[in-house]
């Protein structure tokens, strides 16, 4: 039995009746049966998705950060849905977004989705701070192991804003230490593994847009023991697709920058 699951960073996302209705087009294309939105600014957002997804039940996180994480299921999807705020992803620092998990049951079966937002910057704090609530992913996954009675693997999958950017460590002489983003997107793909997951492959290589340039900063992360619909025929075909500007060139790219959100979205289906 398939299910399809989308996370996307909209960027500041307080509503508005022209906003909203982009957003939620770009969402609708994509037909998912999850979707968590993240950036959100503003309660009555979640009124809005009622409105325009009306065949959805959701739940919003709340706390003192500014910024929530909206989680949207189709009704009809599942025979049980459960979602919790794990306040803990925001490793004691209260203007840190905590995590989201969506638990659904499908086929008698649980899978568990944590909806993340980690920390942003290169500076040393920003970058323990990502390791830190990537460890907190991990100890949920063996937590929820531990809950099989050794029975095999639990199901869960890590989708959102990961901020991976690297780090910039300050040294004497105003020198630093770089770790660029594709070493930390290594060392997470490998810590990922030595918790039992992979690191999901996706058919692009960047999935943020600014004046700086293009970033890869969302990522998905799944146990090992999922199966995911490949988006092409070979055999190492991508497992998430980036939808959004980076399928758009010119004016209509920058006006979807602009106008929308500076994240492309992820897509992925659970196989």
């Amino acid at each position: 039995m398939k299910f399809s699951v989308l996370s996307w960073n909209i960027e500041h996302f307080k509503g508005g009746a022209t906003r909203l209705k982009k957003v939620a087009s770009h969402i609708k294309k994509q037909k998912p049966d999850v979707f968590a939105l993240l950036e959100i600014e503003n309660v009555n957002v979640r009124a809005l998705m009622e409105q325009a997804f009306a065949g959805y039940d959701f739940a919003l996180t709340d706390g003192p950060q500014v910024q929530e994480i909206l989680v949207g299921w189709r009704r009809t999807a599942f025979e049980q849905a459960v979602f919790s705020q794990k306040r803990e992803f925001d490793v004691g620092n209260d203007r840190l977004r905590p995590g989201a998990l969506l638990s659904v049951k499908l086929g008698g079966v649980w899978y568990n989705l944590l909806f993340l937002h980690t920390d942003s910057g290169t500076d040393a704090p920003a970058f323990g701070n990502r390791v830190e609530m990537f460890d907190k992913a991990w100890s949920l996954k063996a937590a929820l192991d531990r809950n099989l009675g050794g029975e095999g693997s639990s199901r869960l999958v890590v989708m959102g804003d990961l901020n991976t950017m690297g780090l910039m460590f300050p040294r004497p002489a105003k020198k630093f230490l770089r770790v660029d983003a594709p070493t930390e997107i290594a060392a997470l793909a490998e810590a990922a593994e030595g918790a039992g997951m992979q690191l999901l492959t996706k058919d692009r290589p960047a999935t943020w847009k600014g004046s700086a340039g293009e970033s890869n900063l969302d990522h998905a992360i799944a146990s090992a023991s999922l199966s995911f619909s490949r988006f092409g025929t070979a055999a190492d075909a991508p497992q998430v697709k980036v939808k959004g500007w980076p399928d758009l060139t010119g004016a209509a790219q920058a006006g979807f920058l602009s106008d929308v959100s500076d994240h492309a979205s992820l897509h992925l289906e659970i196989a």
